[in-house]
């Protein structure tokens, strides 16, 4: 059989055991990258989560803005109709009065054409 010698041996041995050590760094430190990785999955997936959730809150704070929008929107155009609908009764109150007011004027000055011309004709 073949036989080493002790150097020979020693250097095997001390060969093995380097790689046996670089083995089991690898290992470790396999480990630790694992270790890592899965920390940075649960981070993406907890950082995805919160920006679903964040998403999801900025499109409801942006639908009830939306809603507050339109019912301000709707108050004023309702406010408005009924401050032209004032303003048109008003005019038509107003102008009612002025036909009155011209109605009088003209049944008065009916009177005083007819008093001037009995005057006139009495006087002839």
């Amino acid at each position: 059989m073949f036989k080493l010698s002790q150097e020979t041996t020693a250097i095997v041995t001390v060969g093995l055991t380097i790689l046996g050590s670089n083995l089991y760094a690898t290992n470790i430190l396999q480990d630790r990258i694992n270790r890592v990785e899965n920390e940075i999955r649960t981070l993406r997936a907890d950082t995805r989560n919160d920006v679903a959730a964040l998403r999801a809150e900025g499109r409801a704070d942006r639908d009830t803005i939306h809603a507050e929008g339109r019912a301000d929107r709707e108050a004023i155009r309702a406010e408005a109709r009924a401050d032209r609908e004032a303003i048109r009764a008003e005019a038509r109150a107003d102008r009612e009065a002025f036909e009155k007011h011209i109605t009088r004027l003209t049944q008065e000055q009916s009177k005083l054409s007819g008093i001037v011309e009995q005057m006139r004709t009495a006087g002839r």
